[in-house]
């Protein structure tokens, strides 16, 4: 039996993009900008609205351009699509093609994606209709992931997640791992790995080495550097001035940064100072017995 996420051959590779066996034609306006790129705040929001409208009354339908209105258009692309394959596998594209808009009754669609996502929608068509991902690049299978969320294709969202957790995490996939809207799929269990490779990295061990690199890391990644029962603190000069500088980039909110670092950062590295100078104790102790 398959497990959970694992690929199918879905066997319709030879559909696609093949006007004999398709009834519509899907226009894809690729926009300037990021927009609503994967992992943006923005992208989280309009999942948010799509999703609630979707609660409501069917007959006001579902925004067809879906991302990055009022933009510049790049190019245009089309190509031919079956409706059935797309509707079998997305929620979004079932939606489109049968809630009684204009999509519905015309042999054409349109959807809008930025720039940044054009990539990863185009592996996302292609794995509807194979039930396949040849991409192994984490940020490129992030990508996939967040077009997947978008367009609400279950399937792939889970292989996807499962690749990802299967694949070594780098620092660009762990930090946006950590930064992944908790309404994604598996994100809680990516969020987890993501923590699990900061706390485990022998690069973060010595705290605060690589401090351009740390200033990228978001709280859950920090916290899990500075909790790990290993670190090696440098000074505690170091350490604080490091902490204070990241809450105030991260958080440009006087009161926010206040609050990260009172109740989280500066407790955390006062403790790690606390368990420096307990093991310093012992040693001293431990060199006078042996006198």
């Amino acid at each position: 039996m398959a497990s959970t996420g694992a690929e199918v051959d879905a066997g319709f590779e030879f559909a696609f993009d093949n006007e004999i066996f398709s009834d519509k034609v899907l226009r894809i306006e690729v926009a300037a900008g990021s927009g609503d790129a994967p992992g943006s705040d923005a992208g989280a929001a309009s999942r948010k609205r799509r999703r609630e409208g979707d609660e409501g009354d069917d007959e006001e339908g579902i925004d067809s351009s879906c991302t990055v209105m009022g933009t510049p258009i790049l190019q245009v692309k089309t190509i031919h699509v079956s409706s059935v394959i797309l509707a079998a596998k997305s929620s979004f594209f079932l939606k489109l093609f049968s809630n009684g808009m204009k999509e519905s009754g015309q042999t054409q669609a349109t959807v809008r994606i930025a720039d940044s996502e054009e990539n990863a929608f185009m592996e996302l068509l292609g794995f509807m209709y194979s039930g396949k991902l040849t991409p192994t690049e984490p940020t490129l299978l992030l990508d996939i992931l967040m077009a997947a969320d978008k367009f609400e294709v279950v399937s792939c969202m889970k292989l996807c997640g499962q690749r990802l957790i299967d694949l070594p995490m780098n620092l660009e996939s762990a930090v946006r791992c950590l930064d992944l809207p908790c309404c994604i799929s598996m994100a809680a269990a990516l969020q987890e790995a993501a923590q699990k490779f900061f706390a485990e990295s022998e690069r973060y061990k010595k705290f605060p080495e690589f401090q351009d690199e740390l200033m990228r890391i978001p709280f859950l990644g920090i916290m899990a550097i500075l909790t790990r029962n290993d670190l090696e603190v440098a000074s505690e000069v170091a350490a604080y001035d490091f902490v204070i500088r990241w809450a105030c980039s991260w958080y440009p909110n006087s009161e926010e940064s206040r609050r990260i670092l009172s109740s989280f950062l500066i407790p955390t590295v006062s403790i790690h100072k606390a368990n420096t100078l307990l093991s310093d104790f012992i040693q001293s102790m431990k060199s006078i017995l042996k006198q």
